[in-house]
């Protein structure tokens, strides 16, 4: 699973020549601060940004009636998403039971923006073979053939979409990400950074000493930054760990 998340990078500080020694680890170092940032902010705005790529393998399956009348609509259980190492099972696409039925419609967990692949029994469809209306993917000129999940992808009876979901990154927050992103890089360096160190004096044993209490950023869900904070209280006024579902 991969998600498109702009950084602004004018803020950061700039690479060394590419034939300079220390080229490789000040790379390695400012991609670690960017993709550091982009996890934060995605976390701590509720999960609800970013367009990420997802494989999901939809299952069709018959209502006891529709066994007994051969030839009629199925209808949308759920799809197997893969998640980068492991499968997951998800709902249908709408909101509590899916509402459209028939063989040549297939909800996907949206909201679903562009079909990247439909590949059946290993073979990649035409684009002119389906049609995304919504959250909904039709086949054109006939059904979606059923799903074995107890076969791996690319074998006879199995097929899946490959695609994009999710809401775009809001205007302006590639800014914040690379604010957010310097901070994490000073951090590494041991260099000032405007991250809050929040400590807690303990004694144990006639020994008096500080550490650090990661609790406070994790209970006021904050970065410390103050333009970074004012659009995460704007997002996520409730500090939401997820948008909420209909189930």
């Amino acid at each position: 699973m991969t998600c498109d998340w702009p950084v602004d990078r004018s803020c950061l500080p700039a690479l060394p020549a590419e034939d300079d020694p220390e080229y490789g680890s000040a790379a390695a170092a400012r991609q670690a601060a960017e993709n550091l940032a982009v996890q934060v902010l995605w976390g701590l705005s509720g999960r609800q940004f970013g367009i990420c790529g997802y494989i999901v393998r939809p299952c069709l399956a018959l209502t006891p009636d529709q066994h007994r009348r051969p030839g009629t609509p199925a209808l949308t259980a759920y799809v197997v998403s893969w998640e980068g190492d492991h499968w997951e099972n998800l709902p249908c696409g709408c909101s509590g039971m899916c509402r459209t039925a028939g063989p040549r419609a297939v909800h996907l967990p949206g909201p679903a923006r562009d079909i990247i692949a439909v590949t059946v029994a290993g073979v990649i469809l035409p684009d002119d073979q389906y049609v995304l209306e919504g959250d909904i993917l039709h086949r054109v000129g006939r059904s979606w053939p059923r799903q074995n999940l107890s076969r791996p992808m690319g074998e006879p009876d199995t097929w899946s979409v490959e695609y994009l979901r999710g809401n775009p990154v809001p205007p302006g927050v590639d800014r914040l990400t690379g604010l957010l992103a310097k901070e994490f890089l000073a951090a590494c360096g041991g260099g000032t950074c405007r991250l809050p160190r929040t400590v807690t004096s303990v004694t144990r044993q006639g020994i008096s000493y500080q550490v650090f209490n990661p609790n406070d950023i994790y209970e006021s869900g904050k970065t410390g930054l103050t333009e970074v904070d004012m659009w995460l209280a704007a997002v996520n006024p409730h500090r939401l760990l997820a948008a909420p579902a209909v189930l």
